[in-house]
């Protein structure tokens, strides 16, 4: 018990190779983590958007199978190849 009472209270001396390391740790660790929560929050919007999608998705599935019984499919007509009439 005498020995892990005493490890704590006992500094051990750093080499200087180790200074130098801590100092450039510093950055390294903060552009690594700034770098973590843009992939984090990345990630987050990605999956977001999925599931809006997907959402969107089995609305409109709902929607054509309370109008039509799953018998058609809905799709919204497309006039942009007529001729505009002066």
């Amino acid at each position: 018990m005498s020995v892990l009472a005493h490890w704590k209270s006992v500094e051990i001396p750093a080499t200087a190779g180790q200074a130098d390391r801590a100092a450039f740790a510093s950055p390294v660790s903060a552009i690594a983590g700034l770098l973590r929560k843009t992939i984090k929050r990345g990630t987050r919007l990605l999956v977001y958007i999925v599931e809006v999608n997907a959402e969107a998705r089995q609305h409109k599935v709902a929607i054509e199978a309370e109008l039509y019984l799953n018998r058609y499919k809905h799709s919204s007509k497309n006039d942009d190849d007529l001729p505009v009439v002066r």
